[in-house]
Formats: structure tokens, C-alpha cells, sequence
């Protein structure tokens, strides 16, 4: 999912959990043996295999996550130097990180294989399905003291996964196209505006699901529609469906809407952040939704979980779940992962302030239980099948 804008940017990634583009299946193991210590942290020969699953064992613990977790900054080889050599210098225990392939839900629920012993990457719309098939230890760190009920709510009340970052949908569009056709998406009603014009309608692209993008999308109009505008939330696809394109998946979708083939795309709300940290700055743009003054949009919240049935120390994996939430771990989040950190004590740097504040925008999440929400999904999917279809 590299950004065309810049080749020698390195990748910006979508949501966490987004797996929707098929990727090879890597295992990566962190050798502890050979180390050379460089500021406080080691630096670790990477193994990749195509055959070999990791081997769980009393100081090692197997951790899966996405392909592109802690990929997106500066210095990726770093940051993961940082967070999982970080870990096992402070626990004297052995990492073997493991890269779904796919989405890590579909990886979980799927597996014939061992399982891992902690996932991270499971967001609220994914956790759910995981935690409703038993695969999840329920465990509150002493750290999630520092993390907002709110965002503890909007994952797993009962803590089957714990919040280490969140961040915002975001409507990207052009700054130039917006400029010269009358800031329709600066201003005023952004979906009202393009349900009610067809040719910016053929401008706005978005991920169509089951990529996960696409369904929190969906959930989000869903939610603004009803609990907002009061009212019925397929009246939008039926207007908009016929003309609006759609991308398979948020990579696929970028890169589109980064090459100027369309001025307007669904992403996230930290993407002018992105853009001004690599440049250039101010190009695009994005908003969320506004209706009375008020900012709306959905909250993609990821947490990290212990696995049920592939654990085999609880206790180091418990630590490890406190570890993302710690500060030396949190603070390396914004610029890598280019989300919010969960841990409300640390801050973010001053190129978020490009962004919409989080703090201006209520969450269209919070009128319905994550579980609600995983539930009615197969059922919205099935009526958006049917309303963009005329």
C-alpha cells in the first residue's frame, strides 16, 4: 500500500486490522543472540520464513499482528526495535512475531494451526466476533487506568482486548478540486452534498466491504443517518450508490485518490498530518461529519488481547498487554502508526495539530454496543448490497 505521492515514503497505513489485500504470510523472529545494544535497545537479525510457525515456550511469546504495525514511519526497523526488543529486555523473555495473513479476525477464528499467545490489532468491529467464539482471555492491565473509559467502552467493555491506540474516518478530498467548485467539502453537509450533486457523487470514492474500512464506513453512515438526521440511512446509497466508485481496499483506494484520480476519499482524519510530516503539506484535506455545530465520525479503536487455547504463559502475556499501554511504547504510536496514543497522559506531536481535533468529535460508535454493532453488520452489508444495486 505504497503512497504514490513519494516513493520514498514508507507505507501509510489504513487501519490496523485492514487485511484485505492478500499478503504473503511472514514469521519474524527477534534473536536475542548477537545483540548490540544502541540506546537502550537491541538491534535484532529478522528471520523470515515461509514454512516454520513459531514455537511457543515458557520465556517466549508468540505475538500476531498486521502486516504493517509499526511500518510507517521514519525509521520502521527501529520503532520495532523499540517496542519488541524493548520488551524482551525488560522481561529477559524471547518475541516471535507472526504477520496474519489477511485480516487477524479471519486468522483467529480460521487457524488449524497453534494458536499465538496475544493478538494486536483487533479493532471494535473485529474483537466481537473473536471474543463471541471464546478465543479471548478477558484481563485489564494496572495500565488501563491511564485510558479513557470511553475508548475501554467503545472496544470491549469486558476487556477480551484493551485500547493502545484510536484515531478517526476522515473524508480526504483535494484542496485544489474543493477550491475551484465551491468548497463543497469544506463546507457545510459533506454526504448531504454529495448525495445531492452526481457529479461530485462520481468523485467520492470509498472501500467497499467486507473490507474493513468499507464497514465501518457503512456503520458510520448508518449511525449518522439514524441516531443524527433521523433518517433512513439507505436513502444515501440509493442516491449515491449508482455513481460513487468504490475501491476493494483502503491501499488500493489511496493510492487512486493519491494519483488525482478522484478528489474526495473515505480515510482517516490524521492523513493532513501524514502529509505534512514526509510533504508536502496542505495538498489534501479532510473532514468529518457536522450536523448543529457539531463534529461527528466513527472511531476506529485496536486493542491488543491474550489469546485462549494458544497461551502458555499468562503472566508474561498479561505483562505484555501492560507494555503497549506503557509510555515509552505509546509514545512511539503517532508517527509510526499515525493513530491516536490510548494512553491519555501521553501527548502527540505538533504536526497532529494538522488534523481534526479528536477531542471536537463525537463518536458515532457510542450510540450502539460494539457487540450491536458486529451483530447488525451482516444484515447492513445485505441492505447496502441491495440499495446501491437501484
Amino acid at each position: 500500500m505504497a503512497d504514490p505521492t513519494n516513493e520514498s515514503k514508507p507505507v501509510r497505513p489504513g487501519a490496523p486490522s485492514h487485511g484485505s489485500q492478500d499478503r504473503k504470510l511472514r514469521w519474524l523472529v527477534l534473536v536475542v543472540a548477537g545483540i548490540v545494544i544502541v540506546a537502550g535497545f537491541g538491534i535484532y537479525y529478522y528471520l523470515e520464513t515461509t514454512g516454520n510457525r513459531c514455537t511457543s515456550g515458557p520465556h517466549t511469546l508468540i505475538v500476531e499482528t498486521y502486516a504493517s504495525f509499526l511500518d510507517s514511519g521514519s525509521a520502521p526497523a527501529g520503532a520495532r526495535a523499540a517496542v519488541f526488543g524493548g520488551f524482551e529486555n525488560a522481561t529477559h523473555s524471547h518475541l516471535c512475531v507472526e504477520y496474519a495473513a489477511g485480516d487477524l479476525a479471519t486468522s483467529l477464528l480460521t487457524s488449524g494451526g497453534p494458536r499465538p499467545d496475544v493478538v494486536v490489532g483487533l479493532d471494535e468491529l473485529t474483537a466481537p466476533r473473536v471474543d463471541a467464539a471464546g478465543l479471548l482471555v478477558h484481563y485489564a492491565p494496572p495500565e488501563l487506568a491511564q485510558v479513557s473509559p470511553q475508548l475501554v467502552a467503545g472496544l470491549a467493555p469486558d476487556h477480551s482486548v484493551v485500547p493502545y491506540e484510536y484515531g478517526f474516518l476522515g473524508l480526504d478530498f483535494n484542496v485544489s478540486f474543493d477550491a475551484s467548485h465551491g468548497r463543497p467539502f469544506s463546507t457545510g453537509n459533506y454526504l448531504q452534498t454529495v448525495a445531492g450533486n452526481r457529479s461530485l457523487a462520481s468523485q467520492f470514492l470509498y472501500e467497499a466491504p467486507p473490507d474493513i474500512v468499507g464497514e465501518e464506513f457503512l456503520a458510520m453512515q448508518i449511525a449518522y443517518s439514524s441516531s443524527v438526521l433521523h433518517q433512513n440511512w439507505t436513502t444515501f446509497w440509493h442516491t449515491v450508490g449508482p455513481a460513487a466508485p468504490t475501491a476493494t481496499d483502503w491501499g488500493t483506494g489511496f493510492s487512486e485518490f493519491s494519483a488525482g484520480a478522484y478528489a474526495s476519499f473515505v480515510s482517516f482524519t490524521t492523513d493532513p498530518a501524514y502529509g505534512a510530516y514526509f510533504g508536502p503539506a496542505g495538498a489534501t484535506n479532510t473532514s468529518v461529519l457536522r450536523s448543529g455545530g457539531t463534529n461527528y465520525s466513527w472511531e476506529s479503536i485496536y486493542g491488543v488481547g491474550i489469546v485462549r487455547g494458544g497461551v502458555h504463559n499468562l503472566s508474561l502475556a498479561e505483562t505484555f498487554e501492560g507494555w503497549l499501554l506503557s509510555g515509552p511504547v505509546q509514545k512511539t504510536l503517532p508517527t509510526n502508526e499515525w493513530e491516536y496514543p490510548a494512553n491519555a497522559t501521553v501527548d502527540t506531536p505538533g504536526v497532529f495539530n494538522w488534523s481534526v481535533a479528536p477531542t471536537s468529535i463525537v463518536p458515532l460508535n457510542s450510540f450502539e454496543s460494539p457487540n450491536a454493532t458486529a451483530a447488525n453488520l451482516p444484515s447492513w452489508i445485505l441492505e447496502w448490497q441491495s440499495a446501491v444495486r437501484g
